[in-house]
């Protein structure tokens, strides 16, 4: 394969742009840099990343750029990774990146970097192509941000964060605690305030988000079914995010939707990307819906079933009750 045509695959994953410390990722070396930046076909964003011509800029193009000129090890962090993560209110934009402390403290062209200090193997993932600070240590850096502020506008504040983070299947009341034992110290930037959020979110007080998740453990016991482990992250070092549900022994979750955030064209098409990552890494999902799960439950079980029996079958798919309001998916198996 030509050089280029490399360069090209490579920046076709990341949003059009290249970073120099990755020509050796695609067999390459300063040559082929120092090609690119002359053939007029990229675009020098710094001296460290280039543009690939015909790519629009986007604030995910900005953000990859801001990382590959920080170069490695670093990873977006603060709001950026949080807004990375789609949390409400919010922004990838000004791009803010860091890095482990004992690291270089060269300043970046594309973003804002700073160090950072105790970060774990578990604190940077990588979501969609780039490393990323997780969602707890991320909500961690929020707290530090908001320690300058008093602690009556503070606490509200990072409550948000930190509510929407769990609401998006981020964050369990467990992971916030387990941080607390972890990161927490006197002296620390935003413990006083994590510890303040965490004495009403007690693990094991989110077993089950809603009615309707109590209602589906409900139909299983009553059915004599294999019971399944509530509010599981999944996805290993490359999180797709807190299911509802997940089969303990098999690749198989189950999510739980209500009419009332999962009916609207726009919150179609994000249940369908997260399906999507879902079936991409290998496991069978059972979409269970409000209106069954009250007046149809033996749908709910056959739903299950055959998740479960695609799970064994290393066939991973997308399985809907019969009252799935988008048509279409729920004729098609894979949705």
């Amino acid at each position: 394969m030509h050089w280029e045509a490399r360069l090209r695959r490579l920046a076709a994953l990341q949003s059009g742009v290249i970073g120099i410390h990755q020509m050796g990722h695609v067999g390459g070396d300063h040559r082929w840099w120092n090609n690119a930046r002359r053939n007029g076909r990229w675009e020098p964003l710094s001296d460290r990343v280039l543009r690939a011509d015909g790519t629009p800029a986007t604030a995910e193009q900005r953000a990859f750029a801001g990382v590959l000129d920080a170069g490695p090890p670093s990873f977006l962090a603060d709001e950026s990774a949080l807004g990375w993560f789609g949390t409400r209110n919010a922004s990838l934009e000004p791009v803010q990146v860091a890095r482990r402390r004992g690291t270089t403290n060269r300043p970046g062209a594309l973003a804002r970097a700073h160090r950072l200090r105790d970060v774990r193997a578990c604190d940077v993932v990588v979501v969609r192509g780039l490393p990323v600070l997780s969602p707890i240590r991320a909500a961690w850096c929020e707290a530090a941000r908001l320690s300058a502020l008093p602690e009556e506008w503070a606490v509200p504040r990072l409550e948000r964060v930190v509510d929407g983070l769990h609401r998006e299947h981020l964050l369990t009341w467990e992971q916030l605690h387990e941080s607390i034992r972890c990161l927490g110290r006197r002296g620390r930037s935003g413990t006083s305030l994590m510890r303040a959020i965490a004495v009403k979110r007690t693990p094991g007080t989110s077993a089950t988000e809603s009615r309707l998740e109590d209602r589906f453990v409900e139909a299983l016991q009553e059915a004599g079914a294999d019971p399944m482990e509530p509010q599981v992250v999944v996805g290993g070092d490359r999180p797709i995010g807190r299911t509802d549900f997940r089969d303990p022994n098999l690749p198989m979750v189950a999510e739980i939707n209500s009419l009332t955030f999962h009916s609207t064209p726009s919150d179609r098409d994000a249940d369908r990307r997260r399906y999507a990552r879902l079936v991409a890494a290998g496991f069978a999902v059972a979409v269970v819906w409000e209106d069954d799960l009250w007046s149809n439950r033996s749908d709910v079980l056959r739903v299950v079933s055959d998740a479960r029996t695609a799970a064994r079958e290393g066939r991973p798919a997308v399985f809907h009750t019969a009252s799935c309001p988008w048509p279409l998916d729920c004729r098609d198996p894979l949705w």
